[in-house]
Formats: structure tokens, C-alpha cells, sequence
């Protein structure tokens, strides 16, 4: 087997190690918490204290609206039960009628405008609730999942880079400097010529250079400086 062969299988292998490793750090991410479930959750605590402030506000509402019309209420009884007779009286009296019920009218437009908020804000609670229960269970479903899995993919990760350590030490320094250089700046580092062409740069490849790659040398594409496998 050449040296570019062996590089084309260690980068088989280190594309795996990277996947397995992926995986497992996600697994452990969820073990740990999840932050879109923590940021719905937060969200659903903001809205229901919101929720809650807004009754607090309606009641005071429904209070100051109530209070006023029995203000406005006890008016007319004094004007309509013959109580006031003296005509500045009876026009103090009309007079502080007409002003409550602008106070209730403006008053019971606060009351709709808050119920109307009030009415959004449990549309918007229930929304993030759903996709917060719909998140959790979600998460839970992928817990079991990486409980299941993850036996497999610790022994599939052991023996990835039993088998990475092997090869790596079929190969030379100068070929692992090259190959972890060619990494650092290209991917893929190793590419397998199909028609005379890199597949990473897609130019041909000199016909000295691909007579040296069928040969076994270690040789690398003149344009795109990619490890070339015949």
C-alpha cells in the first residue's frame, strides 16, 4: 500500500473520528440542558407574569369604572329625588355627571384595550407553551436515544482511533507533517484523480506528476497543492 493511500485512509478515518465526536459532544450538550428549552421556558414565565400584571390592572379597572358610576349614579338620584332644588346646586350637580361619565368613558376604553392585550398575551402563552412541551419532548426522545447509542459510539470512537494510531504509525513524519498541512488548508487533503483531472481544483493533472502518483510516490496537485491518489 503507498503512502497516499494510507493518508486517503487516515482521512476516511479522521472524517469518522470527527463525526463520532460530533455526535457525542450533542449528546452530552442535551445531557446537560438545552438552551431553546431554557429560553422557552423563560418565555413562558415572562408571559404569565405579564398575564398576571394584566389582571391586576383590569381589576383596578372594573374597580375605578364601578366606583364612578355610582358616583354618577348617586348624582341623579340627588338631582331626580327632588334633594336639590337650588338651580347652581342642580348645575354643580349636572355638571359633575357629564364629567364622570367622561371619566368612565375613557376609563372603559382602558378596560377594552387591556382585555384586548390581555387577549394576546394568552394567544402568545399558549403558543410558547406548545412549542415548549413539543421541545421537552423532543429532548426527552433524544435522551433515550443517546442513551441507547451512546455505548456503541464510545467503542466505535475507541476503535476509530486505535485504528487512526496504527496507520499513523505506518507512515512517516514527512508524510504526516504534509498531510496534516494539506488538511489545515484544504478538504478534502486527499483527493483521487478520476480522468486525469484533481477532483479539488478541477485542472488536469501534469502527466509527470500522475505517472509518479501511479508509480507510489507521495506527489500533490502543482495548482491546489491537494495529496493526489491514482
Amino acid at each position: 500500500m503507498s503512502d497516499s493511500q494510507r493518508l486517503f485512509d487516515l482521512q476516511v478515518l479522521d472524517h469518522r473520528l470527527e463525526q463520532l465526536r460530533s455526535e457525542l459532544a450533542l449528546a452530552d450538550q442535551r445531557a446537560a440542558g438545552d438552551s431553546e428549552l431554557k429560553a422557552l421556558n423563560r418565555r413562558v414565565q415572562e408571559l404569565r407574569t405579564a398575564l398576571s400584571q394584566m389582571a391586576s390592572r383590569l381589576r383596578q379597572e372594573e374597580l375605578e369604572v364601578a366606583e364612578l358610576r355610582e358616583r354618577a349614579a348617586s348624582h341623579e338620584r340627588a338631582i331626580y329625588g327632588g334633594s336639590v332644588r337650588h338651580p347652581a346646586e342642580l348645575e354643580r350637580y349636572q355638571h359633575e355627571i357629564r364629567m364622570l361619565r367622561e371619566r368612565i368613558g375613557a376609563a372603559e376604553e382602558r378596560e377594552l384595550t387591556a382585555m384586548e392585550e390581555q387577549e394576546g398575551l394568552e394567544a402568545d402563552l399558549r403558543a410558547v407553551e406548545g412549542q415548549a412541551g413539543a421541545r421537552s419532548a423532543d429532548l426527552g426522545r433524544l435522551r433515550a436515544q443517546d442513551a441507547g447509542r451512546r455505548p456503541g459510539l464510545d467503542q466505535e470512537l475507541r476503535g476509530a482511533e486505535a485504528d487512526r494510531a496504527g496507520l499513523a504509525a505506518q507512515l512517516g513524519p514527512a508524510a504526516l507533517r504534509l498531510y496534516a498541512s494539506t488538511a489545515a488548508r484544504r478538504t478534502p487533503a486527499v483527493v483521487r484523480i478520476g480522468g486525469g483531472v484533481c477532483p479539488g481544483c478541477r485542472l488536469p493533472v501534469a502527466h509527470r506528476v500522475l505517472e509518479e502518483a501511479r508509480a507510489g510516490q507521495l506527489v500533490t496537485c502543482e495548482n491546489c497543492e491537494r495529496i493526489l491518489l491514482p
